[in-house]
């Protein structure tokens, strides 16, 4: 009876010690999706805010720095790249374009480039400088 009591706590030890790393690994790999995700929330959320500020403005230079400061607020200069386009004549709407680096650095796999785009409609009754 002893004996059999032995050997199962002999093979629950060598069942945890095989099991432990792929549950780790499976933690980790949850974290990292969960940060992607959360990453792409952050930058979809600065674009629509970057494309919102930017409508409001009345010329092209206007824009451009409306939208690049929401940006900076929303996510404290981890993009790079924004891009505001639309204002020409005729044109019913503002778009804004977002290139950002999530630093996974943590998690042993570097950085992660997340792209965000947003469109906003232009009052038509406002006058702008073009």
């Amino acid at each position: 009876m002893q004996l059999t009591r032995r050997a199962e706590r002999g093979s629950l030890t060598v069942e945890f010690v095989l099991l432990a790393p792929l549950l780790i690994v499976l933690m980790l790999f949850l974290v990292l999706a969960g940060r992607v995700i959360e990453g792409h929330g952050q930058v979809d959320g600065a674009a629509r805010d970057a494309a919102r500020a930017a409508s409001l403005a009345r010329s092209p230079g206007q824009a451009d720095a409306d939208a690049r400061a929401a940006v900076n607020a929303d996510i404290n200069g981890w993009c790079q790249d924004v891009t505001v386009d639309g204002f020409t004549p005729g044109s019913t709407a503002v778009t804004v374009s977002l290139r950002c680096s999530l630093n996974l650095s943590f998690l042993g796999v570097g950085t992660v480039t997340i792209n965000g785009y947003a469109v906003a409609p232009l009052d038509q009754f406002v006058a702008r400088t073009f």
